[in-house]
């Protein structure tokens, strides 16, 4: 559960993105801030419609789709079934999704090695790595 002290930073995290902060758009934000699941929009949705059975599933990905576009989370293209989501607050790193459980870690990694051409402006950079993780690689063995 979030603090009041939280929810007031995550309201300001929504104005100073240029967002009017309404309780769906906190609710999408808190969620996301709070989980390390690199959840879908789908994911997000069913979990969030437990708790609050009006909001609906075009409001969750019009939420994202405003937050991606304003900054406020990425959007990772890791698997080409759906797009997962990413708090960008966090410190940068890269992304490491099994092929075998198809859960997403994160991996801490220094992004200040990675340079774009002269003339262009990075705003997003998306790293990542497939393979199998360390639990899986265990039962394998």
């Amino acid at each position: 559960m979030i603090d009041r002290y939280d929810k007031i930073n995550l309201q300001n995290r929504l104005i100073k993105a240029g967002i009017r902060p309404s309780i769906q758009r906190l609710t999408v934000l808190e969620y996301l801030t709070s989980c390390n699941s690199h959840p879908t929009a789908d994911d997000l949705y069913s979990e969030l419609i437990k708790d609050n059975p009006s909001l609906s599933r075009t409001t969750v990905f019009n939420c994202l789709k405003l937050f991606v576009e304003k900054g406020l989370i990425n959007d990772i293209d890791i698997s080409s079934d759906s797009t997962r989501y990413d708090d960008s607050c966090r410190a940068p790193h890269a992304h490491f999704m099994c092929r075998r459980c198809h859960r997403i870690f994160d991996i801490p990694f220094d992004m200040s090695a990675l340079k774009v051409g002269n003339g262009f402006i990075s705003d997003n950079v998306n790293l990542f790595f497939k393979g199998i993780c360390p639990e899986c690689a265990k039962q394998q063995n």
